[in-house]
């Protein structure tokens, strides 16, 4: 079998595996939350302080939205055209205009991950058993699976 034979039966065998997978097997369980009432500041510090690149927002202890870094840098572009320059201080419910919550269950697939990922342009998403919040899986841990089960091999 020549080297492109045994590369694409590799990738295969990979891509096998991942299909089988579901979101509870990769997903990651020390989520960070912030409630809606703190101020974006602290939303900005505790990205940074975690090395995240999203984080889940709640609203009366339960999962509401997403923020994400881009958010954050959107907000800030946005505000620096704006006199008061305050927004540091704004809670994060008044940046969260319209609070959108696309989520997955434990038993969803990769794939499930990846076409909800890919509809959504949600980099970040919860995984909810019953209403509670129980991981979360991002762009990083699809590809990790991927550098594990395909590149690795």
């Amino acid at each position: 079998m020549s080297t492109p034979e045994k590369a694409l039966e590799k990738t295969l065998a990979g891509l096998k595996l991942a299909t089988g997978m579901q979101v509870s097997e990769i997903m990651t369980t020390d989520v960070v939350t912030l409630e809606d009432s703190e101020l974006l500041a602290t939303a900005a510090r505790t990205m940074i302080e975690n090395r995240i690149n999203g984080m889940i927002i709640t609203h009366e202890g339960a999962p509401w939205s997403v923020l994400t870094s881009w958010d954050l840098l959107h907000v800030s572009y946005l505000e620096s055209f704006s006199d008061k320059m305050d927004y540091l201080r704004t809670p994060l419910r008044d940046i969260i205009k319209e609070p959108h919550l696309e989520y997955l269950v434990p038993e969803a697939s990769l794939a499930d991950a990846v076409r909800l990922i890919s509809r959504h342009n949600q980099r970040t998403v919860p995984v909810l058993d019953g209403g509670k919040l129980i991981g979360l899986v991002s762009i990083i841990d699809l590809v990790k699976v991927y550098d594990k089960l395909i590149l690795s091999k």
